[in-house]
């Protein structure tokens, strides 16, 4: 799920992309993936000026929508790949951004635009087993791309990467952490990841060093950052918010459906899950005049300040 300047819009099975309309309802922009066959989308990442969703999926399925001109383009296998892509990231603006995608046999396929058509680079394998002989990558299962070009790749190893100056792959951590790692961000300054056990583990780039939070009693599959907020969302529904310097605090939701992605904007913050589900909140700044004066880091939730809403699209 991305925040465009369109809205939100979010992947789902058999080729399926939609978007939130201005009314508040949820429409599918189309129904076959980028390139007609039908195959599931897995994964999407927006530019940084929000005019371009790129989304990957199922037998190397790759491609992008054009928001501002209601366009698709489709790049299925590049590069005569056509496993299933995990995972994308995306840096720079429309027409001249940098492409990370990965699969699950651990590699990662660079891509960069410029002004038209992707020119794509050498795949590699963060883990350093050697792509041209299979090897034994373990599965890439997150992806993030700062806005100062640098890629960050988590697997199912319990590794996190980050890309050096000539785009080859190092390994930044985490030593023992004895879980599976779900999603990562990454914006320049922060570097955050998702995990088993409710954790989020915060980078400190000047000492390289991580310090696992432990934030819900479930799994965390996404992470998003907007501002000085925080939200992270996972398994029966979770919802987990911290604003500032305040603690995290549980949000009620409607559904106790997994959710796997979420993402924060100046207008409608939204989820989504297993069967469909989405979850949406509307502005925030409106929200906090409703809540007057209800703290994040008090420990009771208030439904007040959320206008959540839980409904299933066709897919």
């Amino acid at each position: 799920m991305v925040s465009t300047v369109d809205g939100p819009y979010a992947v789902a099975d058999k080729g399926v992309l939609v978007r939130r309309q201005d009314d508040g309802d949820w429409a599918v922009v189309f129904d076959d993936g980028p390139a007609t066959r039908d195959n599931s989308l897995f994964a999407a990442a927006a530019t940084d000026d929000g005019e371009r969703v790129w989304f990957a999926g199922s037998s190397g399925a790759l491609g992008y929508y054009d928001v501002t001109t209601n366009e698709k383009h489709d790049y299925t296998a590049p590069k005569e790949k056509t496993s299933t892509w995990e995972a994308i990231a995306v840096s720079g603006k429309a027409g001249n951004e940098k492409l990370l995608v990965a699969n699950g046999s651990g590699e990662v396929l660079p891509g960069y635009v410029d002004g038209c058509c992707p020119q794509w680079g050498q795949v590699s394998k963060p883990d350093g087993t050697d792509s041209s002989t299979g090897g034994s990558g373990a599965t890439i299962t997150g992806l993030a791309a700062s806005p100062d070009g640098y890629g960050y790749a988590i697997n199912s190893s319990g590794s996190v990467f980050m890309t050096t100056a000539d785009d080859a792959w190092e390994k930044i951590g985490i030593e023992n952490a004895q879980v599976n790692f779900t999603d990562v961000y990454a914006d320049g300054e922060t570097v955050l990841v998702t995990a088993g056990s409710g954790r989020v583990y915060r980078y400190e780039p000047n000492c390289k060093n991580w310090t696992p939070l432990g934030v819900a009693s479930v799994t965390l599959n996404s992470i998003a950052h907007d501002g000085d907020e925080l939200v992270a969302v996972g398994n029966d529904g979770v919802v987990f918010r911290k604003k500032g310097n305040s603690k995290w605090t549980k949000r009620p939701t409607p559904t106790s459906n997994d959710l796997n992605s979420v993402t924060l904007s100046d207008g409608i913050d939204a989820a989504v899950g297993k069967a469909g589900t989405i979850l949406e909140r509307g502005d925030r700044d409106d929200q906090n005049k409703k809540t007057g004066s209800q703290q994040d880091g008090s420990t009771s939730d208030s439904t007040s300040g959320d206008s959540t809403s839980d409904s299933t699209t066709s897919s």
